[in-house]
C-alpha cells in the first residue's frame, strides 16, 4: 500500500500539468505527497556543455527561490509538502536517491515537463537504479484509476522480479495481469522450459487473473512492442525491470528501459 509519494520537478515552468497529475495521483491513493524541486547549480563546464538558461549563480538561486515560493503556495492550498535540493549536478545525483528512499514511490512526469531534460534523465537513472524504490513515469493528463490491469515486461531477471513485486503493491485484488515475454527462449537458468509459465503460476496462486503472451519483436524495438501491447489491450500500468549495464558511478539504463524513461501513453513503473 502506497502512503508516501515523492514527485520530482526542476526549476522550469513546464511542469504545471505534471504537478496537477501528481496531486491527483496522490489523492486517489490517499497518500501524502512531497514535491522535490531539484535545482542544479552548474559548474562552468556543465553550463557550457548543456546550454542552461541561467548563466550566473545568482540567477540559479533566484530561479530556485521563485519556483519554491510558487509551488509552496499551491502546496499550502492542496496540502502537500515542498522541498528544494540545490547543488552542483553531480551532488544532486547523489542526493536524489537518498531522498527517494524515504518515500514508497517516486513520480516523474514525461520529458516535456522538465526544462533541463539532460538532468532529468540522469536523475531518473540514479533514482531508479540506486534508491531501492519504484519509479513511475506518468503521461500528461492521465486520469488516476485503480490498477486493475497490469502488463508485465518479463525476462526472468532479478530486476523484473523486483519491479513485479513493487507493482503488486499497487494492483487491485484479483487484477488482470498480462505477462509479456518478447523474443524469449527456454533456458535452464532463466525462463525455464516455457517462458512466462512459472511466474504465471506463482501469480495465479495469489488470486490474479494471469495470461502469458509470447511476443515476437520481428525486428522492432522491444520497448515499442511492450507499449503497443499495453496500449492496445488497455492496461492501466506497464511494468519493467530497470537494469544497469555499468556498476560505475555513472549508471545507464539498458535496452528496453532506456527507451521508456521519457514517457509512454500509459504509466510505466520501473523497479530495480
Amino acid at each position: 500500500m502506497v502512503k508516501d509519494i515523492l514527485a520530482i520537478v526542476d526549476t522550469g515552468d513546464e511542469d504545471e500539468q505534471f504537478l496537477k497529475d501528481a496531486r491527483e495521483f496522490a489523492r486517489f491513493h490517499e497518500a501524502h505527497l512531497t514535491v522535490a524541486i531539484l535545482s542544479a547549480v552548474p559548474t562552468p563546464d556543465y553550463a557550457l556543455a548543456y546550454a542552461q538558461p541561467y548563466f550566473l549563480l545568482s540567477d540559479y538561486a533566484e530561479a530556485a527561490a521563485e519556483k519554491q515560493a510558487k509551488v509552496a503556495k499551491i502546496g499550502e492550498r492542496d496540502g502537500f509538502e515542498v522541498r528544494i535540493l540545490s547543488d552542483e549536478p553531480s551532488a544532486l545525483l547523489d542526493k536524489a536517491p537518498v531522498q527517494a528512499r524515504y518515500a514508497d514511490l517516486v513520480l516523474f512526469g514525461p520529458v516535456d515537463a522538465y526544462a533541463n531534460k539532460h538532468l532529468r534523465r540522469r536523475l531518473f537513472e540514479n533514482i531508479a537504479l540506486s534508491s531501492g524504490r519504484p519509479v513511475i513515469v506518468l503521461p500528461a493528463q492521465w486520469k488516476p484509476r485503480a490498477f486493475a490491469h497490469l502488463a508485465i515486461g518479463w525476462n526472468a531477471t532479478r530486476e523484473a522480479t523486483r519491479a513485479l513485486g513493487d507493482a503488486l503493491q499497487l494492483a487491485q485484488p484479483a487484477a488482470k495481469i498480462d505477462i509479456l515475454v518478447v523474443d524469449a527462449k527456454s533456458s535452464t537458468k532463466g525462463h525455464g522450459s516455457e517462458p512466462g509459465a512459472d511466474i504465471a503460476r506463482n501469480l495465479s496462486r495469489h488470486g490474479f487473473d494471469v495470461t502469458v503472451h509470447a511476443l515476437d519483436s520481428e525486428g522492432e524495438n522491444p520497448s515499442a512492442v511492450l507499449v503497443d501491447f499495453a496500449r492496445q489491450h488497455r492496461a492501466d500500468l506497464l511494468v519493467i525491470g530497470a537494469s544497469a549495464h555499468s556498476r560505475l558511478r555513472e549508471l545507464f539504463l539498458g535496452g528496453v528501459t532506456h527507451d521508456l524513461i521519457d514517457g509512454a501513453p500509459l504509466p510505466v513503473l520501473l523497479g530495480h
